[in-house]
């Protein structure tokens, strides 16, 4: 799976490329489809991300490859419980509008506290607008709801809040889509750069884990990444890129396939159950 929030504003902490050029986007478009990756995840949150996800799937004539997750615009504060139903439609319309299709793979609420609007999104699956709903997760408070068809979770070598949930999921037959691979490049910021919490922190355990993936003879990326293709609970793993290089790097880390058992063993001694305002994005000091 293929994450496009970069395709529609500039994101994360460690890009430097910024927005990409349209050509760029059709570059990695090609790069995912010869390599094998047949989802994108986008979001109406997501600048122009779906407007360019269709111009550029039409200028590569992959308009039948890719299949689509999206997500429903995010509730304003101030929209009253009697107004999410229509905000959903305008959302879901808009969504179909600029992808240029009639029907999208996956449809989402962007947020846990959206739960309660659950039935809302069924009853567009209902008239056929998407094939499957969900939601996505992202505190602590939502690991022990009853599981859904299909549920994006946060997840990485030191985050596993939702492993339990994931099995639960993946018992019941629900897709499991899994972000923040590298903690939103946390994990590749220089030392000097980390904000004291950090350094104080997740550091120590992050040299740990670089000196155990040199042992192992990979790249710390490559312990990252295969770190999660190696639970079986897990559908897709989400992974955005700014170039096609950095994408043709993710297709070979994955073609190596999953750690070895020892190697997971060593990772569990390692790494603690960290509280939770270290491990989750929009919990961090600004």
């Amino acid at each position: 799976m293929l994450g496009t929030v970069q395709f529609g504003m500039a994101y994360g902490i460690n890009n430097q490329l910024g927005k990409p050029a349209p050509e760029r986007i059709e570059a990695i478009l090609r790069t995912a489809a010869d390599g094998g990756v047949n989802v994108l995840d986008t979001a109406r949150n997501y600048g122009d991300s779906e407007e360019q996800i269709a111009a550029a799937l039409r200028k590569c004539g992959l308009q039948k490859h890719f299949k689509i997750i999206t997500k429903i615009a995010a509730f304003p504060a101030d929209l009253p419980l009697s107004g999410r139903e229509a905000w959903i439609e305008q959302s879901i319309t808009t969504s179909l509008k600029a992808l240029q299709r009639d029907q999208v793979d996956g449809l989402l609420f962007h947020h846990e506290s959206a739960l309660e609007c659950m039935p809302l999104l069924e009853k567009l699956r209902e008239r056929g607008l998407t094939r499957l709903t969900g939601i996505s997760l992202d505190s602590n408070q939502a690991r022990d709801i009853e599981p859904l068809a299909a549920t994006q979770i946060p997840g990485n070598i030191l985050d596993r809040r939702f492993a339990q949930y994931a099995h639960r999921a993946a018992e019941h037959k629900g897709l499991i889509f899994v972000r923040s691979v590298y903690l939103q490049g946390l994990l590749f910021e220089p030392e000097k750069q980390l904000h004291p919490v950090f350094q104080e922190t997740l550091l120590p355990v992050r040299r740990k884990l670089e000196n155990l993936a040199g042992e192992a003879g990979l790249k710390s990326a490559e312990l990252y990444f295969r770190y999660l293709l190696s639970n079986p609970d897990f559908t897709c793993i989400l992974s955005g890129v700014d170039s096609p290089e950095q994408l043709q790097e993710n297709l070979r880390i994955v073609q190596a396939g999953v750690l070895p058992a020892e190697l997971l063993q060593k990772i569990d001694g390692i790494v603690p159950e960290f509280p939770e305002e270290l491990i989750r994005p929009s919990s961090w000091p600004r």
